[in-house]
């Protein structure tokens, strides 16, 4: 798929897996977009699988995407670096996310498999704030979005960077924003705690971004890792189910 300019200029190719329903579509899609596992060690060589939530979502009827973003795998430099700890530019690495994201949306709206007024982003840690992100333009086709436990540069207490140029961020996505959002967190998130979440989404809302934010109990041992863990499933989808019953 299509995302932001690689290094010659044109869109880069992003690998994405794909899931599909029985059936010839036209399907609704849900875009699922992973986390960053941070330098030096940030780099994969396949998208993640995410298959319990991709399943779950083909079991609703949407077929479903999840792209490698630049600077993953072998697609170059990776953009979405948001510089050293004292000094983030938040805002320019969720738009570097929110290129390839959108990069693919804009794909995807073409195939005829796919209804195109039907797309929804989901995002887990750098991949949530990448959808926050996208969310400040307003996407065509794209009816919601769903951050899971996102963020930059998150850690624990002493080792936060900038917290509050990431709100700022947060602040300066929901002054555009119209898309509906889901921000989902946990109690026990060892790199965004509750304080800081709460920091994100007063911000984003408070700018006049349409945001709905759940804090859910402790999960294991690291609330982060609740979407990647298939046993996170049954522990987060009845609010990604009642969030998009409510936009259906």
């Amino acid at each position: 798929m299509p995302g932001g300019p690689g290094e010659d200029g044109r869109p880069a190719l992003l690998r994405t897996r794909m899931y599909f329903p029985p059936g010839n579509g036209p399907f609704p899609v849900a875009v699922l977009n992973h986390g960053s596992p941070g330098e030096p060690s940030r780099q994969f060589m396949e998208p993640p699988s995410f298959r319990h939530v991709a399943e779950w979502f083909v079991g609703r009827g949407y077929m479903v995407a999840v792209p490698m973003r630049r600077g993953y795998g072998d697609t170059g430099d990776w953009p979405e670096n948001p510089g050293p700890c004292n000094n983030p530019d938040f805002v320019a690495a969720g738009n570097a996310a929110a290129d390839d994201i959108l990069g693919v949306v804009g794909r995807l709206r073409l195939l005829r498999i796919a209804r195109p007024d039907r797309i929804l982003l989901v995002g887990q840690s750098a991949g949530g704030f990448g959808v926050v992100a996208a969310t400040a333009r307003n996407p065509a086709g794209v009816f919601g979005a769903i951050n899971v436990a996102g963020g930059r540069l998150g850690g624990p207490e002493k080792e936060r960077c900038s917290p509050d140029r990431l709100v700022a961020a947060a602040e300066t996505f929901g002054k555009t924003a119209k898309v509906p959002t889901l921000w989902l967190y946990s109690e026990n998130d060892s790199y965004f705690n509750p304080d800081l979440s709460r920091a994100l989404v007063s911000a984003y809302g408070g700018a006049g971004g349409r945001a709905v934010y759940v804090l859910l109990p402790p999960f294991k041992e690291d609330g982060h890792t609740m979407f990647a863990d298939p046993d996170g499933l049954d522990y987060f989808a009845r609010y990604v189910a009642s969030f998009i019953e409510a936009l259906e």
